[in-house]
């Protein structure tokens, strides 16, 4: 476990040698310099740079750096001082102030560089040598939703997909990193990929936050907060003890839709993924969600023929939070157009085609899918032998299989070659019908291809989406191209 509350910040100190001039009787040293901050490689504004005797702090004067970071000390006298500055940048990132020591020695002028060190640079004095490509450094603190304390000993995880070399194939794998709280509701992930956007929660006991996407900059150190709900339930649906959990709670959200031209948009989903009810907007384009879980959650709407929309909200029990969205139309995009001869069609195209070919499963490619379904994705496996649906605590359907000992069973579910962590969440607040290439089934375990090889005794639904893809539309081998 990491122990860790503030970094020190490490500084650049640049000195020029005072220029000779006549002896006077109480020399002067004239001070510039400039602060940078080089997570961002940018000059840090408005800092207030504090400059003081050594052994009495009372003993100093505060200047502020500029627009270009810069500033300048007119005049100190010869002995020793210390610089630091102070900045809210600092407290993002979870910086103690810097305190250097500069030696005055002669009449003339000093130049001094003050830095923030870089992000790869805080990543290793956090994690050491970094592994691969997976250098960044994530760090942050957990907090309980209505108390606002830390709380110590919380678990955070993060799962993000990469591309693995195996026996001379490339596969797809999720990668998991894991860190806990130390006693004071800090953490330090290390070795996480920089510029990329991971999912994370944080959880204690059984209490969670939701799933949500952080991103990770490219400059390799991210800070975040979560907080927790610790009064939230969780309940399943009466004859439904296979289904995941739906966590409820009182966090409460009062939004307003609207479209481009800035009228209300009534009958738009809105829901925080994974808890809580499914509401609409009524006809003045507005909703109330009233029973979610609190804490960190992350809230969608969507509507037919708009682009849906997501936000990471940090909710506290009891206490309504306002949110207003503007959704955009729904863009036309046209299937890339196939070319049977004299290209290549995308491996994953071939091997669902393939697998189309063999027989094994029930494949429908994108179009069916709308054709048998315009709202909910799963509700296109209605009428699929040995394919059940229930209704479950939220937005979506419950998936049951006819295992192989005649007893229905709950899938595994892959997402574009993913297994789907479900966290709470069902395929259906994920993906709409729209968003569909294919969707795979295969009723029976013996069935599953070994692509999707797993433990469990049931088989497997597969989703595919045309932005995973490529746009390129699958399609029914057997029909004539």
């Amino acid at each position: 476990m990491h122990h860790v509350r503030r970094i020190v910040c490490l500084l650049l100190l640049t000195v020029a040698i005072p220029s000779a001039s006549a002896a006077q009787a109480v020399p002067a040293v004239r001070l510039r310099g400039v602060v940078v901050d080089s997570v961002v490689g940018a000059p840090l504004a408005n800092a207030m740079v504090r400059v003081f005797r050594a052994g009495s702090p009372a003993d100093g004067l505060d200047v502020r750096t500029d627009t270009l970071g810069r500033f300048t000390v007119p005049t100190l006298s010869v002995g020793t001082w210390w610089l630091s500055f102070l900045h809210p940048r600092l407290d993002s990132l979870r910086l103690e102030p810097p305190l250097v020591r500069v030696e005055a020695v002669e009449e003339g002028q000093i130049d001094i560089v003050l830095a923030i060190p870089s992000g790869p640079t805080l990543a290793r004095q956090l994690c050491g040598a970094p592994r691969g490509d997976s250098s960044a450094v994530m760090l942050g603190v957990v907090r309980d939703a209505a108390a606002r304390l830390p709380i110590a000993g919380a678990t955070i995880q993060v799962v993000w997909p990469e591309w693995v070399f195996a026996k001379e194939a490339m596969t797809r794998e999720n990668m998991i990193r894991a860190a806990r709280t130390d006693s004071t509701g800090h953490f330090v992930l290390c070795h996480v990929p920089q510029g990329s956007t991971v999912t994370a929660q944080a959880s204690t006991g059984r209490d969670s936050t939701g799933v949500v996407e952080v991103e990770i900059p490219a400059s390799g150190y991210a800070v975040v907060q979560f907080t927790v709900d610790r009064s939230s339930q969780l309940t399943t649906p009466a004859g439904e003890s296979g289904s995941a959990p739906w966590r409820r709670g009182s966090g409460a959200i009062v939004g307003a839709v609207r479209a481009p031209d800035g009228r209300p948009l009534p009958g738009v989903m809105a829901r925080v993924l994974g808890s809580g009810s499914a509401v609409r907007t009524d006809s003045g384009g507005t909703f109330r969600l009233m029973d979610a879980a609190a804490g960190t959650q992350t809230l969608e709407v969507r509507a037919v023929g708009f682009e849906p929309q997501r936000q990471l909200v940090e909710l506290v029990p009891g206490v309504p939070l306002s949110r207003a969205f503007t959704l955009e139309r729904s863009r036309v995009v046209l299937d890339t157009v196939r070319v049977a001869t004299g290209r290549t069609l995308p491996a994953d195209i071939q091997a669902i085609e393939r697998r189309w070919r063999a027989g094994q499963g029930v494949i429908l490619d994108g179009e069916t899918v709308r054709t048998r379904t315009a709202t909910q994705l799963t509700s296109a496996l209605w009428g699929i032998p040995g394919v059940r649906l229930g209704t479950r605590a939220g937005y979506g359907n419950v998936v049951y299989l006819r295992g192989n000992r005649g007893q229905d069973c709950i899938p595994v579910v892959f997402l574009d070659g993913f297994r789907f962590i479900a966290n709470g969440l069902s395929v259906d607040e994920l993906v709409s019908p729209a968003d569909v290439a294919a969707i795979e089934v295969y009723v029976r375990a013996m069935q599953r291809p070994a692509e999707f090889t797993d433990l469990a005794d049931c088989g497997v639904f597969v989703v595919w989406t045309k932005r995973f893809l490529g746009n390129v539309p699958v399609m029914d081998p057997k029909r004539s191209r």
